[in-house]
């Protein structure tokens, strides 16, 4: 009996297909947003057969998670420099190159408005945008008081609020504009950490 692996019947998922189609999805959102979403759009938009799409996803919701999957693929492990600032200047630098590739920058101000409103896509939204960005900025605060770089008493929830709520501001009344993010966040940074660091 061979030890060759068999194959699975049928045709072999096309990239081309997968990548088309989180690209319509993204494009779609973005111009009209989740509640407008259909399959068909999307299957139009993408180019693709009807059963090439529904083999991926079921449903509008399952494919909506895997875009915002997609979106999350730039977040680095925390860095190490050395510093909070070196740690939060090179997590900036990062996500915000693999956001501007992804999308994610006018992704995410159009889906602000809608989550309010929509318990499952908030869900979807949070779990795979937020959640994991909190975590990075979390792991980097946790060392920070670890150096002895800002006081041990800190609210470290607070201080991520701090920190990412201005950017996420900063982005929805921009619209995804980007060209001022390279350096704001380090000002912002350097301001907060004035009442985060030792007495």
């Amino acid at each position: 009996m061979s030890g060759s692996p068999t194959r699975a019947p049928g045709r072999p998922r096309s990239a081309a297909a997968d990548t088309a189609i989180i690209r319509a999805t993204l494009e779609l959102l973005v111009a009209s947003g989740y509640r407008a979403l259909t399959m068909e759009q999307v299957r139009e938009r993408a180019g693709v057969g009807k059963a090439t799409i529904y083999r991926r996803y079921g449903s509008k919701e399952e494919l909506v998670r895997a875009v915002v999957a997609h979106l999350n693929t730039g977040v680095p492990d925390p860095p190490d420099t050395g510093s909070v600032r070196g740690d939060f200047a090179e997590v900036v630098r990062s996500l915000l190159a693999g956001a501007e590739i992804s999308g994610a920058l006018t992704f995410m101000p159009r889906m602000l408005s809608e989550v309010a409103h929509d318990p499952e896509l908030r869900e979807i939204f949070y779990a795979a945008l937020v959640q994991p960005r909190r975590d990075l900025l979390e792991a980097i605060l946790r060392r920070a008081i670890e150096r002895g770089e800002i006081r041990a008493d800190v609210d470290v929830e607070l201080a991520i609020d701090l920190l990412a709520g201005p950017v996420v501001y900063r982005l929805v009344i921009t619209g995804g504009d980007v060209s001022d993010l390279h350096e704001r966040p380090l000002r912002l940074l350097d301001a907060v950490l004035e009442g985060l660091s030792p007495r």
